[in-house]
């Protein structure tokens, strides 16, 4: 490789890495706790298409909201409106059905069988995921980042 090639690499090399930072407006926090399915408390997530809200969790203890999409999959997303994460009034609730969040402030509205996508309201990007690991065996799941 020519010095050149070399040179021009070194100095492209920290903007692929800074490209691919996160743009979710939500704040890092730490999470990391287990759900147990077995739970009457969590019985709701024993169908598909279902969500709960885990309170005093995620940001600002707003909560973290787990989906069901399939016997396998579920998804975790911070309750934070990615609109203003730091309005005092910027927590997602769910809607009748648990298949979407809305924020009754801004009403930007949320899919959580697809990603957490906003598709109504001022919100532009989708709400902060959280990993899930399913443990079918114990019929439990741990929420963490």
């Amino acid at each position: 490789m020519s010095k050149l090639r070399l040179i021009i690499l070194i100095i492209l090399l920290p903007f692929v890495f800074f490209s691919c930072e996160n743009n979710n407006p939500v704040p890092e926090v730490y999470v990391n706790f287990i759900i147990e399915l077995n739970s009457p408390v969590y019985s709701k997530l024993n169908s598909y298409g279902s969500s709960i809200i885990i309170p005093n969790e995620g940001y600002m203890g707003r909560g973290v909201i787990i989906t069901r999409k399939d016997f396998e999959t579920f998804m975790a997303f911070d309750a934070t409106c990615t609109y203003d994460p730091n309005d005092d009034w910027g927590r997602v609730d769910l809607d009748e059905t648990g298949i979407f969040a809305y924020d009754k402030v801004c009403l930007s509205k949320f899919n959580l069988m697809q990603d957490g996508t906003p598709f109504e309201g001022p919100a532009s990007i989708p709400l902060k995921i959280y990993n899930v690991d399913y443990n079918q065996g114990q019929n439990s799941i741990i929420v963490h980042n």
